[in-house]
């Protein structure tokens, strides 16, 4: 998919569909395309992001796509769409056909559905027909270690065989992740030429890294609602030995996450708008938009509220921070059902 960035511009298609569970390669793709076309002093008017979140995102991509720049020259739109090819935009589709069967020269349109899409549909169909389409795969085995190889060598390095299933074993395919702690370890290694698996136990702990796994996965359990699993972890982790204190902090955080997604989302701000906002990376928001509409209003005020008493009642030396976190998951527990009709 990237060597399409290697054709001369009059070679590119204008309007491109890229799926697949791959949202690194995709995002890479967009980014790097748009980086291509649109000149960096004008990028911030000719770079235009749109996720079907917002409201009324099918008006803004119609609208943007026939409104010339006011910079003018070429323009990237980048659209992300959520229900429109789940094929629930049924009375949007003929008009988003006719809009791609009269695309304006000198506007190029990426349509980043990654997962959000469903091939059985007629959207999909008559979009496919109407577009170069992509389709990618998240990487596994070879490819992975193929992907990494490539990282290290950009930076005139080498990686051997430990290290790379090191890596593998460690983040599976989290491109982003890998990306990240290979940058952290380029700054370690200085002038060595070589990644070995010795050289990345002393800047990446294996057990750090399946124990922050594990931290997440508990807070998504409470994110999405599944108490009775959040404390069968919680259990598990205090046997292991993990701080109350910093699981506390986890979970503090993710909750003030979710109550920022929540009204960002209700506001029509897209999770990379929020992203940027807030200082975060738009991977673990993204996962947080996706949260936030499993609760009402009522259910983030409550647990905002909780962690904000519990922090209170620990800091004032009234309670304990292990039979704290017990004591919040049954209060929790207890507010659902009792917001359940029987």
């Amino acid at each position: 998919m990237l060597r399409e960035l290697q054709k001369k511009k009059e070679e590119l298609s204008p309007v491109y569909l890229l799926g697949g569970d791959n949202a690194y390669l995709i995002e890479k793709f967009a980014g790097e395309f748009a980086r291509k076309i649109v000149p960096e002093e004008k990028r911030s008017f000719n770079w235009v992001k749109i996720d079907e979140e917002e409201e009324n995102a099918l008006e803004k991509l119609f609208n943007s796509a026939r409104t010339v720049s006011l910079l003018g020259g070429e323009k990237v739109i980048q659209f992300r769409p959520r229900r429109l090819f789940k094929g629930k935009e049924n009375s949007r589709e003929e008009k988003f056909f006719e809009l791609l069967d009269n695309w304006p020269k000198g506007v190029y349109l990426i349509i980043t559905a990654g997962q959000e899409m469903d091939k059985r549909t007629r959207v999909f169909k008559q979009t496919k027909k109407r577009v170069r389409f992509f389709e990618t795969q998240s990487l596994k085995g070879q490819n992975l270690h193929s992907w990494i190889k490539a990282q290290v060598e950009k930076r005139g390095k080498t990686i051997d065989r430990e290290a790379l299933f090191f890596l593998e074993y460690a983040f599976f395919n989290q491109l982003y992740v890998i990306e990240n702690e290979l940058e952290k370890v380029f700054l370690f290694m200085g002038e060595q030429n070589k990644i070995t698996r010795s050289l990345l136990g002393e800047i990446i702990s294996i057990d750090r890294v399946l124990h922050e796994k594990f931290v997440f996965e508990w807070v998504d359990a409470i994110s999405k609602q599944e108490t009775n699993k959040a404390l069968e972890m919680l259990g598990e982790m205090l046997r292991q030995g993990t701080s109350a204190v910093y699981l506390f902090t986890m979970l503090g955080r993710q909750i003030r996450l979710l109550a920022l997604c929540w009204e960002f989302k209700r506001r029509g701000v897209s999770h990379q708008e929020a992203a940027k906002k807030l200082g975060e990376h738009p991977f673990p928001l993204q996962k947080c938009y996706r949260f936030a509409d499993s609760f009402s209003f009522s259910e983030l005020s409550f647990l905002w509220q909780e962690v904000a008493r519990v922090g209170d009642r620990i800091v004032q030396g009234e309670m304990e921070w292990q039979p704290s976190l017990e004591m919040f998951l049954f209060r929790w527990k207890d507010f659902k059902k009792r917001k359940t009709p029987s």
